[in-house]
């Protein structure tokens, strides 16, 4: 028994020992992807500083903390941190993926007692039945969907039954759909409406995947199709809290001269040969696209307020620069001119740090400051909308000013999921020499 308690004995200790050896690891690993990528080096100890250490307070350590240029209280946003292997997996899913969830894919609103389609998700149950925007909703399995019943089906799908047949008014026609079947459909990012005739995109944020799997920028491609010959377009940046700097930085290029340098990053990263290094990374036009981009002959009008950040604030400011004829309106953005990388970390956590700032071509940064609107308008939707007709009428739109906006000539709005800030590049796993 003594030796069968001993052997057990010897067996703990040398677990012990090997799970405080794969933390060392961790840390030590972690400090080396902070001495490689971290914008502020100045800010990084001697690694002694931190032995011991739980890795996160390594981070944490590191007070990278921003809340936006005009913020004024107790700034508690942290940009560089690390999250256990057990949770990286998930983050990565939310940083890169719009959210799913179970349903036919579609979105209404109610005018009076009826409701109607303002959107249907490219890829989803209602596109493949045949639902189309404007489609007024009659009938749900010849469930009334107007009356008392409109305000009950308005913002949940959990009162559809699981196979559902649609009946639609469609301009004079009453159309009967085939059945449509829930499934787990992803969200878009990138939404088409009008304002009294103009075209009007609403960008929610910028993902690697979406509604479509290739993410945001294929999303717009197909709404700069779609608008193909418009003289002046919208964009509704307001609320957008960013994403994925190549995602918005190709969608960029698309609305500017191709030979136009679009912006540069000073960053900071790893190189096999050089080490950790502090690169100027300029971004042009053409190294996105082989032609023309497709938004170039449109004039555009962006809508921003202060929660507008990151990437949606280096595209605003990449269009403006570029093509200063650009109107912005609304508010200024959040001053989020700083990016992140992150990375599998040795025993599979996430590493998630502050590696670049980004530049106007001349020099100049919106980090601190954001973009600054043309025309400010800091009150309610009715008059940043306003505004926006009336840049679009100085483009030379031959349309009447509306004597007022009615709630159908509205675009709906379309709100992000999450409220985090992102401008993010994705690295691989190193293996440190």
């Amino acid at each position: 028994m003594r030796i069968i308690i001993l052997l057990f004995s010897l067996l703990f200790f040398a677990c012990g020992e090997l799970a405080q050896e794969s933390d060392d690891y961790e840390l030590s690993y972690n400090y080396l992807l902070l001495q490689a990528y971290f914008y502020h080096p100045e800010r990084l100890k001697d690694y002694s500083a931190y032995k011991g250490m739980e890795v996160d307070k390594m981070y944490e350590s590191l007070e990278d903390y921003f809340c936006g240029a005009n913020y004024t209280g107790n700034c508690k946003s942290r940009y560089t941190f690390y999250l256990p292997p057990e949770e990286s997996d998930q983050k990565i899913i939310e940083i890169e993926n719009t959210p799913k969830y179970y349903s036919f894919g579609f979105l209404r609103r109610m005018n009076a007692d009826t409701l109607y389609v303002t959107t249907v998700y490219p890829i989803s149950p209602a596109a493949a039945g045949g639902l189309k925007k404007r489609d007024k909703l009659l009938f749900a399995n010849n469930v009334p969907l107007t009356g008392e019943n409109a305000a009950r089906y308005l913002n949940t799908d959990s009162l559809f039954e699981t196979s559902t047949i649609l009946t639609v008014l469609r301009g004079e026609e009453t159309v009967t759909l085939q059945a449509m079947q829930k499934a787990e459909v992803q969200r878009p990012t990138v939404y088409l409406d009008s304002l009294a005739g103009i075209p009007f995109i609403t960008v929610t944020e910028y993902k690697v995947s979406t509604n479509n799997p290739y993410g945001t920028y294929t999303e717009f491609k197909s709404v700069l199709q779609e608008i193909n010959g418009a003289r002046v377009a919208i964009m509704d940046l307001r609320n957008n809290p960013g994403g994925s700097i190549g995602h918005c930085t190709a969608m960029a290029a698309e609305l500017v001269p191709f030979n136009s340098e679009l912006i540069y990053d000073v960053e900071h990263y790893y190189d096999e040969y050089r080490g950790n290094v502090a690169d100027t990374v300029r971004y042009f036009a053409k190294d996105f696209l082989k032609s023309k981009g497709q938004g170039t002959d449109i004039n555009w009008i962006i809508l921003l307020n202060g929660w507008s950040a990151s990437c949606s604030e280096r595209f605003s400011a990449i269009l403006k620069y570029n093509r200063p004829e650009t109107v912005i309106i609304g508010g200024t953005s959040y001053g989020k001119g700083i990016g992140q990388m992150y990375t599998k970390t040795y025993l599979g956590g996430l590493a998630y740090i502050t590696c670049l700032q980004s530049f106007y071509p001349n020099g100049k940064t919106f980090h601190n400051i954001g973009v600054v609107p043309d025309v400010p308008v800091e009150s309610g939707d009715e008059a940043i909308y306003y505004a926006a007709i009336n840049a679009a009428q100085s483009f030379g739109l031959a349309k009447r000013l509306p004597a007022n906006i009615q709630l159908k000539d509205l675009p709906p709005e379309y709100k992000t999921e999450k409220t985090e800030f992102g401008m993010y590049k994705k690295r691989l796993f190193h293996q440190w020499k």
